[in-house]
């Protein structure tokens, strides 16, 4: 009797012992649209030496974490528009930063096509990290070839194995940035392709992905179900979705989140099991010294740069009690004070006009500002500068302007912020006037949206040669950021 009790605990701890064997665990640490590597808000959020710290954590929780940044890195940020050593900085601070932290994996976001093409060749180079696509191309003489990385191809997805499970990962970027040098293939039918490939060759199938939200939607739901996980970007804002069997996550742009994803696969039951934590990255978090290192560096050499250019990062401009708000989840949606401000220091500089636009777009802040604001922070704010153009149309156009700007243009760079212009229940006013189709009005806006850079207000451009861009505005120069120093100098 004793014997069958001995024997039957035994073949218990066995069967215990096989299914615990049999799960594998392992860590997705996702990144998404980062431009900023210091803190934010005054120190108090962000900071890629924090998200250091918070990796670093989680490898003494499991040693099996992986790092990605799901596109939109090497660019927009102020100090990737300033000079070092001669050229162009140009993302070099943030690849040098993320190798620091460890990033493992990235797909192009299409910022990365911003900067010139041997400027990008050099950042893929710089690269600790591994660059993968399925969808995006190199152009060289015309023809459409893989980027190079090392001497090798950008792989079309990336097999990581963890205790002989694998994970696929497979890259897709949203096709926005048409450059001469770059050319792009179907979003979801080269994810497809590839996964019908090697889909026998893994176990867990991980979407890194740089597309809109409803895009990765059609992909998991159209066109690859099988995918687990979609690890997103491009949105700037956190979410959180279930897309049939596929789970689709983006955390906040500038690391003001990060998800962790801890993932277990199952074996025996060949089921994966995902729990999606949004972790805030904030000032309760220590700075990794490493990292922060590196961060100090390129803080110093772009305020060595900026100084170079007339401009004291330091200096005040103005002292407010307000918060300014340039957070993109808030300009691109709805009137925000910060860009309204925009708006009217051009009207400032240029009284003769009798209302003023604004594209959300052009401020890369990301971040709230108040208290003592700096040069430094409206330069960052600006990152591409940029003169102002003054235009004289018909009522019947500044109409349809506004229309698509506030309207259609919700959610993206080219929703318009606007001056001595509202919308009443009976139409649009300017100066306080109903507005007349026949009559002529002077519009002051940005040299980019008169020459049509803005998706859906392209038609502006027709009437460019009409404009006026003087190089000054009564002794200010026009430079968006040198009009908008004034303007709040004098407030």
């Amino acid at each position: 009797m004793q014997k069958i009790k001995y024997t039957l605990v035994l073949s218990l701890f066995l069967l215990l012992s096989c299914n615990s064997n049999s799960k594998v665990e392992f860590i997705i640490l996702q990144l998404n649209d980062v431009y900023e590597i210091a803190p934010l808000e005054g120190g108090k959020v962000a900071g890629m030496a924090r998200v250091a710290t918070l990796r670093n954590q989680l490898l003494q929780e499991n040693p099996n974490v992986i790092t990605t940044l799901s596109g939109d890195f090497v660019s927009p940020s102020l100090t990737g528009t300033l000079r070092y050593q001669g050229e162009k900085i140009a993302g070099k601070q943030m690849v040098e930063v993320m190798n620091a932290l460890g990033v493992d994996y990235v797909v192009p976001g299409n910022h990365e096509f911003d900067i010139k093409e041997d400027e990008l060749l050099k950042r893929i180079a710089e690269s600790n990290f591994q660059w993968t696509t399925t969808n995006v191309f190199h152009v060289v003489d015309g023809e459409s070839e893989p980027w190079m990385q090392n001497g090798k191809a950008f792989p079309d997805h990336i097999i990581h194995t963890v205790d002989e499970v694998d994970i696929a990962f497979f890259g897709s970027t949203v096709p926005f940035n048409r450059k001469e040098y770059v050319s792009y293939t179907d979003i979801y039918e080269t994810v497809k392709s590839v996964y019908e490939e090697i889909k026998d060759e893994a176990e867990v199938f991980v979407g890194l992905t740089h597309l809109e939200k409803y895009m990765d939607d059609s992909l998991a739901t159209f066109f690859v179900p099988e995918l687990d996980l979609i690890i997103g970007g491009h949105d700037h804002t956190n979410m959180i979705y279930e897309f049939g069997d596929t789970r689709m996550t983006k955390a906040d742009a500038n690391a003001k989140t990060v998800y962790v994803h801890r993932m277990t696969y199952d074996k025996s039951t060949r089921e994966t099991s995902i729990n999606s934590e949004l972790v805030k990255i904030d000032d309760s978090i220590a700075e990794d010294p490493e990292v922060k290192a590196v961060v100090d560096k390129w803080e110093t050499i772009a305020n060595e740069s900026m100084a170079k250019m007339g401009y004291s990062p330091e200096q005040d401009v103005m002292v407010t009690t307000d918060t300014l708000d340039g957070r993109e989840s808030s300009i691109r949606y709805k009137p925000t004070n910060y860009p309204i401000m925009t708006a009217e220091s051009f009207l400032f500089a240029a009284p003769q006009a009798d209302l003023a636009i604004f594209n959300s777009g052009s401020i890369r802040l990301d971040d709230q500002l108040t208290g003592t604001i700096t040069e430094y922070d409206i330069l960052r704010s600006f990152p591409f500068g940029g003169g102002i153009s003054l235009v004289k149309l018909k009522g019947e156009i500044i109409e349809k302007i506004l229309d698509i700007g506030t309207v259609q243009n919700k959610g993206i760079g080219g929703y318009l912020q606007l001056a001595n212009v509202e919308k009443r229940s009976d139409g649009w006013y300017v100066k306080n006037q109903k507005l007349n189709s026949r009559k002529t009005y002077t519009l002051a806006l940005p040299d980019f949206v008169m020459s049509g850079g803005e998706a859906n207000l392209e038609f502006i451009s027709y009437y460019k040669n009409a404009a006026e861009t003087p190089a000054t505005f009564n002794g200010i120069k026009n430079d968006v950021r040198d009009i908008i120093m004034a303007y709040f100098r004098q407030k």
